[in-house]
């Protein structure tokens, strides 16, 4: 073994981008659904690759959760990255690769794992066995619902959260605004009760102590080209959603996402932004092109962009947008499990025109913490692989190779959302 490759496999990392489960649901999970736990909860991603190899008949594996039919579409999606980072995880975890012969016993070696252990326990091993100090949580809707998710006795102390408000900007009809009156007891006439809520909820969220960044995942509704809108043309079309007009909603939306951007400034929090390739099947990538981010990263110059997923399919463009622009960080988070040999080329390729210190090296973007750890290892080979490389061919030397690997694997990230 090289001594890079030593090196990092002992380094720690740090995910910027979870969506992990909470204590207590985790609990729950074990106590009162322990014979539902098994070999599925390392699957994550793959679920949406099972799909696309089963074809127009995706919904057949589901009919039996160890049926023949789930591990003959398993071979063919054992390959792939998302495929590649089960077997790694259950392997790091129990020693065992998944096939439909070792699936039960995978089972049985999970329940016995978690059965006696509270969720604490279970996440401190585990995060200790993958060698990752920290990671921020996005809950997605749930906490735009439940901010006692921000507590900070939700989660062991080295997850930190990002506040999500997707829910605010895509506003689709009249009902999302009764929704928001219902949750939050409070009536809403105007745009400017609107903005003061979103406002309100995301001060609650600082408040906190535990959150450090908001989150923007519009993608996966509409795409992330936002226009600059004046407030009256706003007002104009959220008055007519009230009455019950159907209005291109598109502008209201538009500046809603501008607020959140000036609510990151004034709070001083990062904005992270889910760009490029999206999870499952069915969504147009093209909804998620970085370009149409452009003009944001212009117009806000003291705000800190975190860019997720390499932008994957288009990382050799983000790689250009790190480049030019002071307030654009470059984030790997789920790539490696998109496509592990594309990212050590966008690595390498990073690596010699972005500088190192505006780089994070991973983030598992997974639910739970088992699915997690095959991401860590995907992470942490993947890093390896890129910086032997540069080490073999001379273009780094050891202590060179050394400081950039600490650097992508968390110390960037621990710096970036105050941590460190």
């Amino acid at each position: 073994m090289s001594e890079i490759r030593e090196f990092i496999l002992h380094e720690p990392l740090f995910e910027t981008h979870e969506h992990m489960m909470d204590l207590a649901k985790f609990d729950d999970f074990r106590t009162h659904q322990l014979e539902g736990r098994g070999f599925r909860d390392f699957l994550s991603y793959a679920n949406g690759d099972i799909n696309t190899a089963a074809g127009i008949d995706s919904a057949i594996f589901e009919k039996d959760r160890d049926s023949s039919a789930f591990f003959t579409l398993w071979e063919h999606v054992r390959t792939t990255g998302y495929g590649q980072a089960i077997s790694l995880g259950t392997q790091k975890l129990f020693g065992l690769s998944l096939t439909q012969e070792t699936s039960g016993q995978i089972t049985q070696c999970l329940q016995d794992f978690i059965k006696d252990k509270p969720a604490q326990e279970v996440f401190e091993t585990i995060y200790a066995k993958a060698n990752v100090i920290g990671a921020i949580c996005d809950r997605n809707d749930s906490a735009y619902k439940d901010l006692t998710l921000f507590s900070g006795d939700k989660y062991p102390s080295f997850i930190k959260q990002a506040l999500r408000l997707d829910r605010y900007i895509y506003i689709d009809s009249k009902d999302k605004i009764a929704e928001f009156e219902a949750i939050f007891k409070t009536s809403i006439t105007t745009l400017k009760d609107l903005l003061s809520l979103i406002h309100e909820h995301a001060e609650k969220a600082n408040q906190t102590g535990n959150m450090v960044a908001f989150k923007m995942g519009i993608a996966y509704q509409r795409n992330i080209r936002f226009e600059n809108t004046s407030f009256e043309t706003a007002r104009r079309i959220f008055d007519e959603l009230l009455t019950d007009k159907t209005p291109d909603l598109t502008p209201l939306q538009d500046y809603i996402a501008h607020y959140v951007i000036q609510l990151a400034e004034e709070f001083k929090r990062p904005l992270q932004i889910h760009t490029g390739h999206l999870a499952g099947n069915w969504h147009d990538v093209r909804n998620s092109n970085p370009a149409d981010l452009i003009p944001l990263f212009q117009r806000y110059r003291n705000v800190r962009f975190d860019v997720f997923h390499a932008s994957w399919p288009f990382s050799e463009f983000i790689a250009s947008v790190g480049k030019t622009f002071p307030n654009v960080w470059l984030d790997m988070c789920w790539a490696w499990a998109m496509n592990p040999v594309q990212m050590e080329r966008t690595l390498d390729e990073w690596l010699a025109c972005v500088p190192n210190n505006k780089i994070f090296g991973f983030g598992g973007d997974t639910w739970n913490p088992f699915s997690m750890i095959g991401y860590a290892e995907q992470a942490r080979n993947g890093i390896a692989n890129v910086l032997e490389k540069k080490v073999s061919t001379g273009e780094y030397d050891l202590e060179t190779a050394r400081f950039v690997a600490g650097r992508i694997m968390h110390k960037n990230a621990e710096e970036f959302f105050g941590i460190a």
